[in-house]
């Protein structure tokens, strides 16, 4: 052995057996084996979709490094039971199911336990493995920890035992105000993660009432096949957070707000459309979306998938791409199963901390493209605080008006600020085009839509998450190029109101499916609230020749058939005047 080894290996020695680094090292092995049975499961199933996530990791060490110096092990043992007890049950849903446990199962999990342990006795044959895969990791930190905390742990430490009930309470304390949304699994997270977030959720909101929600009956969706006909190589759908197609010059906005959209669309290279957000939060119309299921509190549809765009791609020969800015929580509920690259901020967090949503770009040239392509480009622009969008870029035009200063109000800073993101986006989205021109195979049609819309200080009012017109309101805007300019152009939605169910639908039909939904009514839509899975608020949107009447707000479990509104609101294609009136009236 060379002199720099020994003294390598000595060094270690030496930090062995010290106190303090036997715990260091002994919470780094602990942190290990516990995010081990993610990997573990991977090995037999591809349901697992985990990935480290350097954040996570580092908060998870803390709690090992504060579980071997509170040194005791009662305490420690009453931790890891509550791991272990929930990872069983999260690690079993991915294998049966295929996507991680949410609220929601939890809550059926006890109203249909009989239905659902007869399932798991059938299925048992081929899952079995997940025993070990949740049974190794579990069993060899219950030794590690009892064998070793009595020999190496001393003195206790009650400080330390009450930080790991402080960063694990601090999921129930958040359960109690924020909403099921913030607390839905993201497939890539580690499912240890995503269980802590899963159970305070249900045991701090939803525990005791399981059967209080009384749905509607739908008859379930069907999908065709309409044969081989011409469908374009790559389809790329780009959303943008927040977007309000009013605020949007190409839109007819005072303010050049989107230049290059607006270009578009004076040459007639692509067909701008009113869009009809399906919810009022990311975490919901996403879902909604990319399942293409249109009536409120239908959760089968949800969870069947019949229509999801990234299932329905990947059987259509296309490989799938979810590039996104957000965090990978917002995969949950939109497919990511049918997913063939995935990648988050989490990701490439230098990246995105160095150049905002501008780091697609460079995702997008480091890929290699098939023959088909589906690939959907959730953006954060243009969140609140708007400003982020563009605080990191020097160029001056991201600052056209100003967000600074004691001459304005706080809300015209913030309006300013919206509109100077608005023109970050529009930049972005002429360089994705271009980016995309360049590199992808055949012919292309591309899509620009948004989650939701925005509250910009109208009526005092700001954000969304709220059942009005202005959160509906989002743009559509669809485009593309040929390869040849003799080809004919795809066949657009011949609609003044594009709703994304709707959307949804025609992009099957790009792909050459039929959507078949017998609850579907022409001309009614529906703007759903963030509860999807539970009581939800919604308000039906009725398609008028004059424009949309907005319907009051509905509980869903007040709900008994979908009808139009009998009493009509203004439509949404008056004057901005008439248009608050018209939400006051009706909402």
């Amino acid at each position: 052995m060379s002199p720099s080894i020994r003294s390598v290996f000595g060094s270690f020695l030496s930090l062995f057996s010290s106190g303090i680094g036997k715990t260091l090292i002994l919470s780094v092995i602990t942190t290990l084996v516990m995010l081990s049975d993610d990997f573990l499961q991977k090995l037999y199933t591809q349901n697992n979709q985990a990935e480290l996530e350097a954040e996570y990791v580092l908060v998870l060490w803390v709690v090992n490094l504060c579980l071997w110096l509170s040194g005791r092990r009662w305490f420690i043992n009453i931790v890891l039971l509550l791991f272990a007890t929930m990872q069983l049950l999260q690690l079993s849903h991915i294998a049966f199911i295929g996507s991680p446990i949410t609220p929601f199962d939890l809550s059926k999990l006890v109203e249909e336990w009989w239905e659902i342990s007869t399932t798991v006795n059938v299925a048992f044959a081929e899952q079995w493995p997940v025993l070990l895969a949740w049974g190794i990791p579990y069993a060899s930190l219950f030794l590690i920890f009892n064998w070793g905390v009595p020999r190496w742990c001393t003195p206790r430490s009650w400080i330390a035992l009450l930080i790991v009930v402080l960063i694990i309470g601090s999921k129930p304390e958040r359960a109690a105000r924020r909403d099921m949304i913030a607390f839905m699994p993201g497939p890539t997270r580690s499912s240890l993660h995503n269980s802590i977030n899963v159970f305070s959720y249900y045991f701090t909101r939803m525990a005791g009432d399981e059967s209080t929600v009384k749905r509607p009956d739908y008859v379930p969706y069907r999908m065709e096949s309409e044969g081989q006909s011409d469908r374009p190589e790559n389809i790329i759908i780009v959303i943008p957070d927040s977007t309000r197609s009013e605020r949007m010059s190409a839109y007819g906005y005072t303010r050049n707000t989107t230049p290059y959209l607006k270009t578009l669309r004076r040459k007639n290279e692509a067909q701008f459309l009113k869009g009809i957000a399906s919810s009022v939060a990311t975490g919901s119309s996403l879902p909604l979306f990319f399942n293409v299921v249109n009536e409120p509190g239908n959760v089968s549809e949800l969870e069947r998938g019949v229509g999801n765009l990234f299932r329905r791609a990947s059987e259509a020969g296309y490989k799938t791409f979810w590039l996104s800015t957000h965090e990978s929580k917002m995969l949950n509920g939109v497919g990511s199963r049918y997913i063939d690259v995935s990648l988050t901020k989490e990701d490439d967090p230098v990246g995105y901390a160095a150049q905002g949503d501008r780091v697609v770009l460079d995702w997008l040239r480091s890929r290699q493209w098939e023959t088909r392509n589906f690939i959907v480009i959730p953006l954060r622009s243009v969140h609140t605080p708007y400003k982020d969008a563009y605080d990191q870029s020097e160029n001056p035009v991201y600052r056209t008006w100003p967000s600074r200063g004691d001459s304005l109000s706080s809300d015209q800073k913030r309006s300013n600020a919206y509109d100077n993101a608005l023109i970050y986006l529009d930049a972005l989205i002429r360089d994705l085009n271009k980016t995309l021109k360049a590199s992808l195979p055949g012919d292309s049609v591309w899509i620009v839509t948004s989650d939701h819309g925005q509250m910009l200080g109208e009526d005092g009012r700001w954000g969304h998450n709220r059942l009005t017109k202005r959160v509906a309101d989002v743009p559509m805007i669809i485009g593309g190029w040929r390869d040849s300019a003799a080809d004919e152009p795809y066949q657009l939605p011949d609609t003044d109101y594009l709703s994304h169910y709707e959307l949804g639908k025609w992009l099957l039909s790009l792909m050459n499916y039929r959507l078949i939904n017998p609850n579907e009514q022409p001309g009614l839509h529906f703007l759903h609230s963030e509860k999807l899975y539970a009581d939800n608020l919604f308000t039906t949107i009725v398609e008028r020749p004059k424009g949309l009447v907005f319907c009051n707000k509905q509980l869903l479990s007040k709900v008994t058939a979908l009808t139009p509104c009998k009493v009509e609101s203004r439509s949404l294609a008056g004057s901005q005047n008439e248009i608050g009136s018209a939400q006051r009236s009706a909402l």
